[in-house]
């Protein structure tokens, strides 16, 4: 049997996104998660990069949902955001997965006397996780912080891996705007590669 999010009028389903309808949104994202991603495989080579920046396009696209209301395609509007988003991603070369192999990332994009402040940047992070509630700290702790993925938390925690996704979503929204409001702080990015965190962000 088809789902009500498959067989439902477009516009109806947009406007419900647009009003703050978070089961509807999660249906969305569930639906067109598997798209993005290959979408953004195709271009970054990497599964956990274009995994987190699939994560980075439902997550603007939910901080923005009120212009849902005067999409006419959300095909169209995914790929354009998709797109803006790899291609920033591209340009500011903030991956190049091949040279991880067995250096650690505090040592490759900071210099010594930056490194203190990664760590103070770590900290406030963990400082904000720490405010999640359970099961969403958890499944950001596990994500985040020790690299695991949907497969094992879901297989952890009993829960599904739309539960998971949506979790995460919600963890990094939130987390984006704890840094702000708390310490100036407009974060672009937030996600590990291995048992690394990795964070770009605007001061």
């Amino acid at each position: 049997m088809n789902s009500p999010l498959m067989t439902s009028d477009e516009s109806l389903i947009l406007l419900k996104v647009a009003s703050g309808n978070e089961f509807v949104y999660s249906r969305l994202v569930e639906k067109y998660w598997q798209k993005v991603l290959q979408h953004a495989l195709s271009f970054v080579k990497s599964y956990p990069v274009a995994e987190e920046l699939t994560q980075d396009v439902f997550i603007q696209i939910w901080e923005k949902k009120e212009k849902l209301s005067e999409v006419n395609s959300f095909d169209n509007y995914l790929f354009i955001v998709s797109r803006n988003l790899i291609i920033t991603h591209i340009r500011r070369k903030l991956v190049e997965t091949e040279s991880f192999k067995g250096e650690k990332i505090q040592e490759m994009f900071l210099k010594p006397d930056e490194q203190y402040e990664f760590k103070e940047l770590t900290s406030i992070i963990n400082e904000g996780a720490n405010l999640l509630a359970e099961p969403r700290r958890t499944i950001f702790l596990l994500s985040r912080l020790e690299g695991k993925d949907a497969d094992f938390i879901s297989e952890e925690l009993g829960l599904s891996k739309r539960t998971i996704r949506w979790h995460l979503l919600e963890a990094l929204n939130f987390l984006r705007i704890y840094l702000h409001k708390h310490y100036g702080i407009k974060m672009l990015f937030l996600f590990c590669i291995g048992r690394y965190l990795f964070i770009a962000v605007i001061l």
